[in-house]
């Protein structure tokens, strides 16, 4: 492959991989509305997370996640898949995942690695729809005066989940080094602003906070 091709060949199979992922969607007739949101949720967070190391430039790399702000964000999707937006949180997010995406890149893209936005990507990805499961089924602690209706259950699932996660990212992305302060500061950083996010907004939140979590605690190593 051409170098001068690398880059948009990745965008068009971004496209591509996010078109597929709308068409199981769409077969998923038995499954609620939120179940689909989850599974466009965690599956387009895995593939930005397979996709980002091998972009080589910055600007090829925010084409996919500014084109799905804009198509997100018009009543295109809206009128294609209503399930997808039957409340307004869930229309926010929408477009702002892409977003929050597009974000970490431009504030977190470095030559040296991606270690920042993959961990701020997987926290998303992975510990917030893991949080809201668990709050949904078994949240008891809800808390009051912040938190929109989330739990303490809600959020120990986050910080686990994230931890994981992070923790992971940072074994593999830099150095062999103290990985477990890697888990809990990312961990923590994205659990304390997930619970306090608005809905919608934590998908901007989260890989933000992680990503800085993680930026700071690799500076410190």
């Amino acid at each position: 492959m051409r170098a001068s091709l690398h880059d948009p060949i990745l965008v068009l199979a971004s496209f591509g991989a996010v078109a597929a992922f709308l068409a199981v969607a769409r077969l998923m007739r038995g499954w609620s509305a939120d179940a689909r949101r989850k599974w466009l949720h965690v599956s387009v967070g895995a593939w930005v997370l397979f996709v980002t190391p091998r972009f080589a430039h910055l600007a090829w790399a925010l084409v996919p996640p500014i084109v799905f702000i804009a198509v997100n964000a018009s009543r295109y999707l809206r009128v294609s898949f209503p399930e997808l937006a039957d409340e307004p949180a869930a229309a926010r997010g929408l477009w702002t995942f892409p977003l929050g995406i597009a974000l970490s890149y431009i504030f977190f893209w470095y030559e040296g690695g991606r270690g920042p936005i993959l961990a701020g990507v997987a926290a998303l990805t992975f510990a917030d729809p893991a949080a809201a499961l668990v709050g949904r089924r078994w949240g008891q602690r809800r808390y009051h005066g912040f938190g929109f209706g989330r739990s303490l259950e809600g959020s120990t699932a986050f910080f686990l989940v994230a931890a994981l996660v992070c923790g992971w990212t940072a074994s593999h992305a830099i150095h062999p080094g103290p990985f477990v302060r890697f888990a809990v500061g990312c961990g923590a950083a994205g659990a304390v602003v997930e619970a306090f996010a608005p809905p919608g907004w934590d998908n901007v939140a989260i890989p933000l906070a992680v990503a800085l979590a993680y930026g700071a605690l690799g500076s410190g190593s």
